[in-house]
């Protein structure tokens, strides 16, 4: 065989991509790796052997490289196209015009310097492995976000003043992984299990040490994938505990309130009875010594009551 070679173009013109193409290359795939798109589009993860003849032997197809934006905390994605037989491996990434600036492009210049001396098979695994271990940092970072919510939530503790919206922008990363994750590793499974290869006088393009590498990638995926079911559905748990937590709180609201009235009540009660524009006869603490401090004493007695009670019953302080 050929010596592999392995060629990574950042936004190439035309004549540079002829040059590294195999002759005969079908239309659609010569359309996508000239096509720009706008980072609002999704790449979608695929894998197509476009064989129709000994001449015509290649797979052409995309990977979405994710990438976090964290002016919207949300997940995009970059599309990898690529073009794979028996003789080369062409990978083309075009960054959209409109990329966050806060995006950084991923790197690939050093895989192809990993896969000297490797067949194309191999340099397939060596950019699945790379695609996968970005998404599982990615589910990572998002799950240590997630857990950092979660705490306050599960230990009666104040959450975050901005909660709900927290939980609202991890549930959709969660999301924006899993529509990343279940492709890729559709196209993993493929592979592995034999439904999608490239053969050439009995040679096959991934060969067994291939497919086993490969194996390592879905389990990185699946366990990726698994943190994404896990989060998806924990969240709905943690979005419900939220709405309890407000609950208590609107409920202790009440009762502070009520407290307060009660204890402003009575007093309000003695001050308005001895208030009263009626003769002082109905009156005789008007004639004792101390009636001015009886009332005082009243007052202060059925206040302090109130507020022991209150404080017993958590009406007036949190517990």
């Amino acid at each position: 065989m050929a010596e592999t070679s392995w060629t990574h173009l950042h936004a190439p013109g035309t004549a540079e991509l002829v040059s590294v193409l195999p002759i005969r290359l079908h239309s659609l795939a010569t359309e996508r790796l000239q096509e720009s798109e706008g980072f609002a589009d999704e790449a979608f993860p695929c894998l197509e052997d476009h064989s129709s003849d000994s001449t015509d032997n290649y797979l052409f197809g995309e990977l979405a490289f994710p990438v976090f934006d964290p002016a919207t905390t949300s997940v995009g994605t970059l599309s990898i196209r690529m073009v794979v037989d028996f003789d080369r491996m062409v990978t083309v990434l075009r960054l959209p015009q409109d990329l966050p600036s806060g995006i950084t492009a991923p790197n690939l210049t050093d895989l192809p310097l990993q896969a000297a001396g490797m067949d194309t098979g191999a340099c397939m695994w060596l950019l699945l492995d790379r695609v996968a271990d970005e998404i599982q940092k990615l589910v990572l970072e998002a799950e240590t976000r997630a857990e950092d919510v979660e705490y306050p939530l599960n230990h009666d503790k104040e959450p975050p003043a901005d909660c709900r919206k927290q939980l609202a922008q991890l549930r959709n990363q969660f999301l924006q992984l899993g529509t990343i994750i279940r492709p890729t590793l559709s196209v993993v499974e493929e592979i592995v299990a034999d439904e999608l290869d490239l053969t050439n006088e009995g040679q096959e393009l991934f060969t067994r040490d291939t497919e086993i590498r490969l194996i390592s990638v879905r389990n990185t995926l699946t366990h990726s994938l698994n943190q994404v079911t896990y989060w998806t559905e924990n969240l709905r748990t943690m979005q419900d505990s939220l709405s309890d937590y407000l609950n208590r709180e609107q409920a202790k609201s009440g009762n502070r309130l009520a407290a307060i009235a009660s204890i402003m009540l009575l007093p309000t009660f003695v001050v308005g009875l001895y208030g009263m524009n009626i003769d002082a006869g109905y009156f005789p603490e008007f004639g004792w010594l101390n009636g001015y401090l009886l009332a005082w004493i009243m007052i202060v007695v059925i206040t302090t009551i109130q507020v022991v009670v209150f404080r017993r019953m958590g009406w007036l302080s949190r517990r």
